[in-house]
């Protein structure tokens, strides 16, 4: 399982790499990705499948809402979310 950082790290590298996002200081982690224009609704679907193939996961239609996705930091705290052993 992947520690925050290294999600963080996992989603970021993706944005710049595979999407071609600036990788500037003005990407932040609370960066909001879609009011800022760093990703399309193409783009997030995209990195919604490499995070399914890289975490060896599947989101469930029902969490793919914008509060889980519109930042690095909510991602990396859904994931999280998802990655936990069920009580």
């Amino acid at each position: 399982m992947k520690n925050a950082h290294e999600l963080e790290a996992l989603i970021s590298a993706f944005l710049t790499d595979d999407l071609l996002v600036e990788d500037d200081s003005s990407l932040t982690p609370e960066s909001n990705l879609f009011a800022e224009g760093y990703i399309d609704s193409i783009g997030i679907m995209r990195l919604i499948a490499h995070l399914e193939s890289e975490l060896d996961t599947k989101i469930p239609p029902k969490d793919l809402v914008p509060k889980n996705f519109m930042t690095i930091k909510a991602m990396v705290a859904y994931l999280a979310t998802q990655r936990s052993p069920a009580p």
